[in-house]
């Protein structure tokens, strides 16, 4: 995954269009919560994780996209306006003098305008990678909890390129010429949303 990560940012950066920065340059771990303070550090429009899970049991294939649920957005908000260090949680704004209930509020409009971005965002993701890849997982855009999609204020998605629990993933993830289909697939799903998303006034191309 690593691997693909660097691979991925070589042809985005190449585009001539993004600027991407890496939450990791080897291999080794990053927290959850740093990885989403190194997006915003670096003043992030978006923010894609990267991953390829492994089943002990059951069986599933295929690439999915992963945006936060609305539960896990209503749980997530409480958390984060409970958090001592409020610096951190919504770009340009310190919430450290508010209490909890005026940061949650300011939380949950954070994330509501994000959430048309993200979602839009999926949509093309799904498509791209389809047109490059032709069959994904059964259930292309899923819903989860994942802390990575937390974020309130930067539209964020996990990209689950496959399985390696699965032969078939596997050998997928291992192909070079498949994981440069799944960059062109990401790159186009980005040039789309950043047009559309301008369109709407949205974050990127102001």
């Amino acid at each position: 995954m690593l691997r693909f990560a660097q691979e991925l940012k070589e042809t985005l950066v190449r585009s001539g269009n993004y600027k991407v920065v890496l939450t990791r340059t080897k291999d080794e771990f990053v927290s959850l919560p740093r990885r989403v303070s190194i997006a915003r550090a670096a003043g992030a429009d978006i923010f894609l994780s990267l991953h390829a899970d492994a089943l002990a049991e059951g069986r599933a294939t295929g690439t999915a996209v992963y945006t936060l649920s609305e539960d896990a957005s209503d749980a997530a908000s409480a958390a984060l306006a409970a958090q001592q260090d409020r610096t951190d949680i919504i770009s340009g704004i310190d919430l450290s003098a508010q209490d909890d209930q005026i940061a949650g509020v300011l939380i949950d409009l954070a994330r509501v305008q994000t959430s048309s971005h993200t979602d839009l965002l999926a949509g093309y993701l799904v498509e791209g990678l389809q047109d490059t890849l032709g069959k994904l997982h059964k259930r292309p855009h899923l819903k989860a909890g994942f802390s990575v999609l937390k974020a309130p204020d930067i539209p964020s998605i996990l990209i689950e390129l496959g399985f390696m629990s699965s032969q078939e993933d596997l050998s997928n993830l291992m192909d070079a010429g498949w994981r440069q289909k799944a960059a062109r697939g990401i790159l186009t799903a980005l040039d789309r949303w950043a047009l559309e998303d301008a369109a709407l006034g949205g974050r990127l191309l102001k």
